[in-house]
């Protein structure tokens, strides 16, 4: 079998690449467990100027591969091209914090101290529609401690799978250090099993998610899980009404709104409901939508047409269940995966819908009434990634902060992903962290030794 990719502009099919056999499967686990063999007793520093020249190189082929992804997802090429210059700076930040974060900790009242070892190979179950960023997040902090990478890419950017696997090749990484798996969903039970892999991650779906742990667990390997969001966007009454309309539209339209940190419920106070309602629609309505490779265009062609299909019953749905389209929510005639930036209100907050994850140009509206109101509303749903707090009251901000069931809380800004800051979930979106120092040491072996005098 062949993987195909297409560009969800045009239609056009950019590649075919042959799928992995078992015996190509075998030769590509072996190599990245020889790699890790060596890699693993690579010097700290050596390791580190790799992820400089990593970085380096990303920064030359910004628009390379920024390119490489618009035709292969519909991401805006400006949004492309961002990607990969934060990919760059999370290369370089834990190049320089990396020292630091591997440092042996002592134990407090014992002569004991805690060193971070490598565990070697992690097989990573990777999404298509953030598909240099999401792996190197993942890879930049695995090759820093000393494991090996096992990337299942989408099926769909085979390209950004290919040119990940040479980049990595080109900064110097060793045979072994990055090793391009070509497989479907089906073949990842036996790979999470073979004794070489050491544990697992998964960006994606709940349901592959709960699959690679379900498998994880039978064998007794760790996993890591960043899955999807139903993220709430809290306004309340005292907020700063312009900029929360503002940074909720570049919220929940980031991406052509197919992000798991994407705004996707907005929460707002009702003194607030109809300012915000209203001009949150005009400033969606003006979103410039069309060809992602033009300057100046806001939103692209969804990554597939069957995601749009989805995506449209969805709305579809919603508006059975009660919601109203303020705009949006028809599918365009011509060429490409479009879907118009869509924002639905009157759909109750309890229906089984409105719970669902939109990964797509839509956004659902609600009032509420009080603090305790929106905190409920907040934590109605299965998923736990992310949410935005905004008031003028910090103190009050932080207090209905500490009431959501959810891995990050941002108040008064949108949420966003930082190498310095832990990345993750709780609930139905995952456990586990990226980024930052606890993405840094979660997958080691955190090595107590005592030392008897």
């Amino acid at each position: 079998m062949k993987f195909e990719s297409r560009n969800p502009t045009t239609g056009e099919l950019l590649g075919t690449y042959p799928e992995h056999n078992n015996a190509e499967i075998e030769v590509r686990l072996q190599r990245a467990w020889d790699g890790w063999l060596s890699w693993s007793h690579t010097p700290l520093q050596e390791r580190i100027a790799f992820l400089n020249r990593l970085a380096r190189l990303l920064e030359e082929r910004a628009e390379t591969y920024g390119r490489l992804i618009t035709a292969e997802t519909g991401r805006t090429l400006a949004d492309a091209i961002g990607e990969i210059k934060k990919s760059a700076l999370d290369a370089r930040y834990f190049a320089e914090a990396g020292e630091a974060f591997l440092k042996p900790q002592p134990v407090p009242g014992l002569p004991a101290q805690i060193i971070f070892e490598s565990v070697g190979p992690i097989f990573s179950v990777q999404p298509w529609n953030v598909p240099f960023w999401q792996v190197l997040r993942f890879f930049n902090t695995t090759a820093l401690v000393g494991n090996t990478a096992i990337i299942k890419h989408s099926e769909t950017v085979q390209g950004c799978a290919e040119a990940l696997e040479t980049l990595v090749r080109d900064a110097g990484g060793p045979e072994g250090l990055y090793v391009n798996l070509a497989i479907q969903v089906e073949a990842c039970a036996a790979v999470i099993s073979d004794p070489r892999v050491r544990a697992a991650t998964v960006t994606g779906s709940v349901r592959a998610g709960r699959a690679v742990a379900e498998e994880a667990a039978r064998v007794g390997k760790k996993v890591v899980l960043e899955l999807g969001g139903s993220d709430p966007f809290i306004v309340l009454e005292d907020a700063d009404l312009a900029k929360a309309v503002q940074l909720g539209v570049t919220s929940r339209f980031f991406n052509n709104g197919e992000g798991c940190i994407c705004a996707k419920r907005f929460l707002v106070a009702e003194s607030l409901f109809d300012s915000f309602t209203k001009a949150f629609v005009e400033q969606a309505k003006a979103l410039p939508m069309g060809d992602p490779m033009k300057d100046g265009i806001k939103l692209g062609p969804l990554a597939r047409s069957a995601l749009r299909t989805n995506l449209h019953r969805q709305v579809l749905d919603a508006v059975k269940a009660g919601a109203r389209v303020l705009t949006g929510g028809e599918i365009p005639a011509g060429p490409g995966n479009f879907y118009p930036p869509t924002v639905l209100v009157g759909l109750p907050p309890e229906a089984a819908i409105a719970r669902e994850e939109f990964f797509g140009p839509v956004a659902m509206i609600f009032p509420f009434k009080t603090e305790d109101e929106a905190i409920r509303l907040a934590n109605i749903t299965d998923f736990g990634l992310s949410a935005a707090v905004w008031s003028r009251d910090l103190v009050r901000a932080r207090r209905v902060a500490g009431e959501i069931e959810s891995g990050m809380v941002f108040i008064n800004d949108f949420t966003r992903s930082d190498p310095r800051a832990p990345f993750g979930g709780t609930k139905a979106s995952g456990f586990g962290r990226e980024l930052g120092a606890l993405g840094a040491r979660e997958l080691t072996n955190p090595k107590l030794i005592w030392e008897a005098a």
